[in-house]
């Protein structure tokens, strides 16, 4: 019987291995009722291509510079090292799939994973039509578990008029030219017991056209683990550019987008009014050490309802996130900062005449821990505001600028501003001070040209003029930006301050330990004065030591349940680093000795739980103390108790 076996199982991996790594061929001139494994037995039809399920190392290729009609969806998986290529034969120009007037996409990879689609063209051409939600090339995953490798790449989708608002599995978010995204499991799947998570994991979106397409051009959500979006150019997008959603350490760079955000929130268009119209050209959101590089985005749209058009944007969750190195023209806004994010760092970019609100700050200066240093920003016409959008007190908002230029040139002028209100109505007021110490917000900034109502509050500004090479010529591209460099005589060199873990290049590829930092994006080299980089690397486990028990610190909730009396559950965000030390502490207000949790003797460093005996009245009235120390910095703060139905998700 075993041999038996054993000859069963020779004879089936025999078989697979001899199913796998064959090439399809697929043309207007083929017939379905061929092999297709040859381009004189080449299938027909977009209708073959989906009935049949493809195994590990095929290849299917449909004939360049023809057109196919209908909509492709995919069967089979590929495996590690083997993955189904989707492409073209016979010459340089892109097979096309013309999806016309269906809903949904025109290349569809559901439930299927190790796929590489390369070289396509996709297009609708069909006009806009309320409740029609349409796509280019998707990857939609609802199985549990990991569906991993899925590259799209050197396509060229345009034309594809989908639905810029709206909840639904075609519109909205969904209604983009690029799709990767994962779909929450409702019911299970049919599958009893703790619900699997549903992961997309090694995600290449390289090299793409999209043009003429509404909403967004590349959205990425759900996919965690390398992730990567580089060199896509798009062009005239009712909405996003691009929108990542969830990733660690992913990475976004050399994409270049024009005219974003053209038509969500425009109240004329039928259908918008009312559905969600913010949108920017370029942002993350639900990320981690995700990093946004050397992109280019210009001249966004702003319609009424929009109160967006940035060009960059840190939102939700956006944990330890860079971006640095990009460049941005002509646009609502260069950077909005939104709340609840961590220690997100915007450095070394050029924005040129960008207008409206310059950069928008809707979070806590110390809670977000936001810094923007060493950007230039350049205007000659029109207002750039600073703005601190009235989410929370006044004294609360901002983030930390230093070693910027702000360079008002011709008609341009800057303003501190703080803003409230909807879109259509914001109000502006340019007279509230916030009443924090000077240096709170801005510190250690170059100045040039007027303010509306007078320059921060900056007890180190250098107001002078930077004397740059060439400032206002940028073009289109990241090579143009030349005149942003500092002359040999100009009074930011050497005289900015420096910020620990500053990645170690200007803009331009130049090394910023050369001698002082300077002001601005461009360190200028050659002029003698020699780096203290014993000292710089002090400041640079300082700056980690401070930024270790602040994340402590933005672990726990913003309110415990006390649904039990006896016991309290702090359940944090992410288990403490075993570096934190501390306690918690809570006093009965009615006497008693305090009840303390020594955190270095907690195995359980993410659901801490603090013995009580009290009555459910009294917890309710009281706080936590949380104590957090690593030996160098501390952070002590309270935390109020709630009902559980109470209890915000955190």
């Amino acid at each position: 019987m075993k041999r038996i076996i054993t000859c069963l199982l020779f004879v089936s991996l025999l078989f697979c291995a001899r199913a796998q790594d064959k090439t399809y061929f697929v043309s207007p001139d083929g017939n379905d009722a061929a092999s297709g494994l040859s381009v004189k037995d080449a299938w027909k039809s977009i209708d073959k291509v989906n009935s049949f399920v493809f195994q590990p190392g095929d290849k299917v290729l449909f004939e360049s510079g023809k057109t196919f009609y209908g909509q492709l969806k995919v069967q089979g998986s590929g495996v590690e090292g083997k993955p189904i290529t989707l492409s073209s034969f016979g010459g340089p120009e892109r097979p096309v799939i013309n999806f016309g007037a269906a809903e949904g996409a025109g290349i569809l990879l559901e439930n299927v994973d190790h796929w590489e689609v390369v070289g396509m063209e996709v297009v609708s051409y069909e006009p806009y039509k309320i409740g029609i939600g349409r796509q280019g090339i998707v990857v939609r995953i609802s199985k549990p578990g990991n569906s991993d490798h899925f590259v799209i790449r050197d396509n060229y989708i345009h034309d594809v008029w989908g639905q810029l608002g709206g909840n639904g599995m075609y519109v909205g978010y969904s209604s983009s030219a690029i799709l990767v995204q994962t779909a929450r499991m409702a019911s299970g799947m049919g599958v009893t017991g703790p619900r699997e998570p549903v992961v997309i994991n090694d995600v290449l979106i390289e090299g793409n056209k999209i043009e003429r397409v509404d909403k967004c051009g590349i959205v990425c959500r759900g996919a965690r683990n390398n992730v990567v979006l580089r060199r896509n150019y798009m062009d005239n997008l009712g909405g996003d550019g691009i929108f990542v959603n969830g990733p660690y350490r992913g990475l976004i760079e050399y994409n270049e987008i024009h005219r974003s955000c053209m038509r969500s929130g425009d109240p004329n268009l039928p259908g918008d009014d009312g559905w969600w119209p913010h949108v920017a050209a370029c942002w993350i959101q639900n990320t981690e050490e995700t990093i946004m590089q050397f992109n280019e985005v210009y001249d966004t749209g702003r319609n009424l309802h929009n109160g967006d058009g940035f060009a960059y944007d840190f939102d939700f969750n956006c944990k330890r996130c860079i971006a640095q190195y990009n460049y941005s023209k002509n646009n609502f806004g260069f950077m909005l900062l939104m709340y609840n994010i961590f220690e997100n760092v915007t450095r070394y970019n050029i924005s040129e005449n960008d207008h409206t609100h310059l950069v928008q700050m809707q979070g806590p200066i110390e809670g977000d821990k936001s810094l923007v240093y060493n950007n230039v920003f350049y205007i000659d016409y029109g207002m750039a505001d600073i703005d601190y959008f009235l989410t929370r007190a006044p004294e609360e908002l901002g983030a930390k600028f230093y070693n910027n230029i702000f360079y008002a040139a011709g008609q341009g002028r800057f303003r501190n501003v703080f803003t409230s209100g909807d879109t259509a109505v914001r109000k502006y007021d340019e007279e509230l001070k916030a009443n924090i110490p000077a240096g709170s917000v801005f510190l250690h900034n170059c100045y040039f040209g007027p303010w509306k109502n007078g320059l921060p509050d900056d007890p180190e500004a250098l107001v002078a003029d930077p004397k740059f090479v060439a400032p206002g010529t940028g073009g289109q591209g990241l090579a143009t930006l030349g005149g942003y460099m500092l002359q040999a005589d100009s009074p930011c060199i050497n005289t900015g301050m420096y910020v620990p873990n500053n990645g170690g290049r200007d803009f331009f590829g130049q090394p910023v330990n050369d001698g002082h930092p300077d002001y601005g994006a461009f360190e200028y080299l050659g002029s003698g004065v020699f780096t203290d980089g014993v000292e710089e690397a002090r400041q640079d486990e300082l700056a980690r030591q401070a930024s270790e028990v602040a994340w402590a610190k933005w672990m726990f909730p913003a309110s415990v349940a006390s649904n039990d009396p006896s016991q309290a559950v702090i359940q944090l965000r992410e288990p403490l680093t075993p570096g934190i030390k501390g306690t918690l502490t809570w006093q009965n207000p009615k006497g008693g000795k305090p009840v303390v949790v020594d955190l270095s003797k907690v195995k359980d460093r993410q659901r801490l739980v603090l013995p009580l005996k009290t009555d459910k009245e009294t917890l309710e009235s009281t706080t936590l103390k949380v104590y957090l120390d690593n030996g160098a910095f501390t952070e002590a703060f309270e935390i109020p108790f709630r009902e559980a139905r109470q209890q915000r998700r955190q």
